[in-house]
């Protein structure tokens, strides 16, 4: 793992606010903070307003008790004011108080009792949290909804029902981060909203608290706007934020593998004083649209160090950049836009696309007739970084070798499938296909094959079977 997944961003009431964040100077963006300096606080409070949802309203319990029955998932938050929760008959239920209007049914009562939410079923719900006065509902299609107390949910006034939050109507919200009093919205593009709590020099409300009371995208630390293929992890505290990086996809973390343990390199970089670095030929190429020799060249001019090229390998091979400005005097010397055009994982759509320079050929007996065999051009390097079986493959197998024989008995239309996914991490099924047949011999693939642990197969696997 690289240094960027071990390190966290914290900002907050000791150190910048929500506003600094929304700022666009760079310079109010927090700093990297040790992990290990978070420290949690565990209080208990005594259950007033029916919270516990038993139909008591102030007796609190040190013992489990029945509430409801045929429950499926349970959404709570910080402050434990009231809870959500669906049933296996697709509805949401909520109990608890209701100062602001923050169980969404429509009224500013307390609820004792669990009662129905209206309008909105089970299905649709991605994500609910309720927290300091206030609740925030996800929809599966990436809509946000908000009611409960103002500036906390999203408007200028109190809401008893979920409304949707005008300023992310047109955008797709994938995962929501509560605080007590602050709201975070990750889009699907790697976007973050926040509002509520801030502690610059804004008018106070009626209760003398300061708020963002709608939504402003945040101005993110320059690692996370630089590096495509990062995701944020956040955590959210009572009045601070924890912003940290991390990858999942299998893609990169195939690719990182590759680049740390150098096997199968079929080239070099010949930089200053006598110095070589072991690369992979296609995969420099393909990411710079330039020739080996072209790269040496121009890196030359400028003498960098092997250090400093190998951080610019990290973002050739799997999207990394750790130093801005010296990755902006690389790609200022070979004459590439800074920040980078492509991800990673956009051009290695194109080198599949690109059939000239695909230098193996992957041999699939064929169903009608055992002694013949169909042919699948791919990228050897292609085959190597992302099946386990195919890098034991080409251990045993001479470099000049330039096919190899599939003996897993699949069609070839799934081992078509597959390789795309090589290159894509998508799966991706057309109308010619037997899908229940195609899922079937997709699924044995991750074990034969010996795909990565964190292979997201299965889950694309189970949202197609979830469409037949």
């Amino acid at each position: 793992m690289t240094q960027t997944n071990t390190q966290i961003f914290y900002s907050g009431k000791r150190n910048n606010s929500i506003n600094q964040l929304i700022n666009q100077n760079e310079n109010k963006c927090p700093q990297w903070t040790p992990l290990s300096k978070i420290k949690n606080a565990n209080k208990v409070r005594k259950i007033v307003s029916g919270r516990l949802g038993d139909g008591n309203s102030n007796q609190s319990k040190n013992l489990p008790i029945l509430i409801f029955e045929n429950v499926t998932r349970v959404f709570g938050g910080v402050q434990g004011h009231c809870f959500f929760f669906t049933t296996k008959n697709n509805d949401l239920y909520v109990a608890g108080a209701n100062q602001y209007g923050f169980l969404g049914n429509g009224n500013f009562s307390n609820q004792k009792s669990p009662v129905k939410v209206p309008n909105w079923k089970a299905e649709d719900i991605l994500d609910l949290q309720t927290n300091d006065g206030y609740s925030i509902l996800i929809t599966k299609e990436g809509k946000t909804y908000g009611c409960g107390r103002v500036g906390f949910n999203g408007f200028t006034t109190n809401k008893s029902t979920f409304t949707e939050i005008e300023e992310l109507k047109n955008k797709k919200v994938v995962e929501y981060f509560g605080g007590s009093k602050i709201s975070l919205a990750l889009t699907n593009e790697n976007e973050l909203f926040g509002w509520g709590f801030d502690s610059d020099n804004h008018p106070t409300d009626q209760y003398g608290n300061i708020r963002i009371q709608k939504p402003h995208k945040i101005n993110l630390p320059e690692i996370f706007q630089n590096n495509p293929s990062i995701k944020l992890k956040i955590t959210c505290g009572t009045q601070c934020i924890y912003l940290y990086p991390s990858s999942n996809n299998c893609l990169i973390q195939d690719f990182q593998k590759l680049f740390e343990s150098k096997i199968f390199c079929d080239s070099k970089l010949s930089l200053n004083e006598n110095t070589q670095i072991p690369i992979h030929k296609i995969i420099v190429e393909s990411r710079t649209n330039l020739q080996i020799s072209t790269i040496e060249d121009l890196l030359n001019k400028e003498s960098f160090s092997k250090q400093e090229i190998l951080l610019f390998l990290k973002w050739v091979y799997f999207d990394e950049i750790t130093n801005v400005d010296l990755l902006k005097q690389i790609f200022n010397s070979l004459n590439i836009s800074f920040p980078p055009k492509n991800t990673f994982q956009k051009d290695l759509y194109d080198l599949f696309n690109d059939e000239d320079s695909k230098d193996f050929t992957l041999l699939i007996k064929n169903d009608e007739d055992e002694d013949e065999y169909e042919e699948i051009l791919v990228h050897k390097i292609i085959l190597l970084t992302r099946s386990g079986l195919f890098r034991e493959m080409f251990e045993n197998i001479t470099e000049e070798s330039k096919s190899v024989k599939d003996y897993s008995r699949k069609s070839i239309e799934s081992i078509e499938i597959l390789i795309k996914y090589f290159y894509t991490e998508k799966i991706e099924l057309t109308a010619d296909h037997d899908p229940l047949l195609i899922i079937e011999e997709l699924e044995d693939s991750i074990e034969y094959y010996q795909l990565n642990e964190n292979s997201n197969i299965l889950s694309q696997l189970n949202e197609i079977k979830n469409k037949l």
